[in-house]
């Protein structure tokens, strides 16, 4: 019993305590991270914790690839799951979950009340309105909603035997939809006994006919506008159609194969033959149009599949051939942005914005993923995702296959390597490098000398390196490093004097695959 004791005494003295680091991948890790936080992570990274301020409440936890839960400093949260189909958001007097194309449920509290509303297939739609109004659907059986879609109230009964709906100040009944209609309104009516016939206006805005749907069509548009404005259309489907606007003409024949439009007063010109092979649009001399088709100068040049081109509304787009090459210069937003896609091989980008912020992406698929804001960089290897830049995927799914995920400032590092056996994290208080079971190193500065401490065999065999070799206290399973940094004592704003002046890793993988 003595001896047990003893031994136990032994171990227990070697035990990591509260407050240090274990780290044996893939079974289980907890490591202080860059900036004061730390990190959990168990069975290769299907389980997560983090949390940024040692002290504070977690701000993501989850089980990949279920789910994962964050928190925000405005106490408001998010709960992605079965990613991309499933959100839950929660804070600022809202709640909504959904999940995707299944259900949809959105709860808001607003200054005239609370609402909210639940959406489902095949055909469920539940709310209740700020002022305290209940609406509901069971398609097809029947249903009473208001401010869906784009009606203003909805009412149907066995759809598509009845149905009665308003929108924007029309009343319009459908027995059945969509063969017999009547509407009727202040500004507004119709009818229609379709294919037969029909006829739709609105006193302000447009005035439609059709005769043996969809063969021949007449319909005035833009009424609100001055009488130059107003806009003409007709067709005799599908041989032949035209659209006039003031000076705006348009003819299409045999539609959609061939179409032709001009403006003699701006000079614009567009023409489709066949389409959608080959189109051709040039603006003009002016970057105001009055047709809707062509409003600023946008410019279209298609031979399809060969090539084809599309420059106005900010966008210089290329395609050569078509869906394999594209390249494209985009100002929007404060930005500009040029970007080349080789399909599905290859896709970059560069962005400058206003404020002086510089972005840069590059993915060679499968193999690797870049991706640099100013001056810190992150690189993912292998990125197996057919997509391009997308965060909150590879969040939920790289860490089954990557290699090698890090994310390199020019104060920060944090590196992880397949199934989280290798690790290196940087800040300027401390560098810590570790592979699982086997070794770890911790570089600090005391009193503004530099300090480099090691673990070997789960932190049994521990020792400090500085003017003299000491001998450290084992923590199995080790390193056992404290999870809080040790403050830089040389330079703790500037960082000159930095523990750690070792070059970019991520610079160096980047040389390497660029040669």
């Amino acid at each position: 019993m003595r001896f047990v004791a003893l031994a136990l005494a032994v171990v227990l003295q070697a035990c990591a305590g509260p407050g240090t680091e274990q780290h044996i991948a893939p079974l289980y890790t907890h490591i202080s991270t860059p900036g004061g936080g730390e990190e959990y992570e168990a069975l290769a990274g299907a389980v997560i914790a983090r949390r940024h301020n040692l002290g504070q409440p977690l701000d993501s936890w989850g089980l990949r690839p279920f789910f994962i839960h964050y928190r925000n400093k405005e106490e408001r949260s998010r709960t992605e799951f079965l990613y991309p189909f499933g959100r839950v958001v929660r804070g600022g007097g809202e709640f909504k979950w959904w999940i995707l194309p299944l259900a949809d449920y959105r709860r808001e509290t607003t200054p005239e009340g609370r609402k909210w509303s639940f959406l489902a297939l095949p055909g469920v739609y539940v709310a209740r309105l700020p002022d305290g109004r209940h609406v509901q659907a069971w398609f097809p059986i029947g249903g009473h909603v208001e401010e869906l879609l784009s009606f203003d109230r909805l009412d149907f009964v066995l759809w598509p035997l009845w149905m009665r709906s308003e929108r924007q100040g029309l009343v319009t009944y459908h027995f059945p939809f969509p063969f017999l209609s009547y509407s009727e309104g202040a500004n507004g009516g119709g009818w229609r006994v379709w294919p037969l016939a029909g006829h739709t206006w609105m006193d302000d805005r447009y005035d439609r006919w059709f005769v043996l749907w969809p063969f021949f069509t007449r319909n005035r548009e833009n009424l609100k506008a001055s009488p130059e404005f107003h806009q003409t259309q007709w067709a005799l489907f599908p041989l032949w159609g035209e659209v006039q606007q003031g000076t705006y003409r348009s003819t299409t024949v045999l539609w959609p194969f061939f179409g032709y439009a001009r403006d003699s007063a701006t000079g614009f010109w567009s023409w489709d033959g066949p389409w959608p092979l080959v189109r051709v649009q040039r603006p003009g001399n002016t970057s105001f149009r009055t047709a809707p088709e062509h409003q600023g100068s946008r410019e279209r040049t298609r031979f399809w599949p060969f090539y084809s081109q599309y420059r106005g509304d900010g966008l210089d787009s290329r395609w050569y051939p078509w869906p394999l090459v594209n390249e494209r210069w985009e100002q929007y937003r404060g930005k500009q942005r040029h970007a080349l896609t080789f399909v599905p091989f290859w896709s970059s980008w560069e962005e400058t914005h206003d404020d002086g912020t510089e972005v840069e992406f590059e993915k060679l698929w499968p193999l690797q993923q870049y991706y640099r804001r100013n001056d810190t960089e992150e690189l993912l290897f292998p990125a197996l995702s057919p997509f391009w830049r997308w965060p909150e995927l590879d969040e939920h799914y790289s860490w089954l296959y990557e290699i090698y995920n890090g994310k390199i400032g020019p104060d920060t590092a944090h590196e992880r390597g397949f199934l989280g056996l290798w690790r290196r994290t940087k800040d300027l208080d401390e560098e810590r490098v570790y592979v699982s079971g086997l070794y770890s190193r911790r570089i600090y500065s005391e009193r503004g000398k530099r300090v480099t401490e090691h673990s070997a065999l789960f932190g049994l065999l521990r020792w400090r390196a500085d003017e003299n070799l000491t001998m450290l206290r084992p923590a199995f399973p080790g390193p056992g490093w404290p999870i809080e940094r040790v403050p830089n004592s040389i330079a703790p704003a500037t960082g000159e004097g930095s523990p750690v002046e070792e070059p970019s890793t991520i610079g160096a993988a980047q040389e390497g695959l660029d040669s």
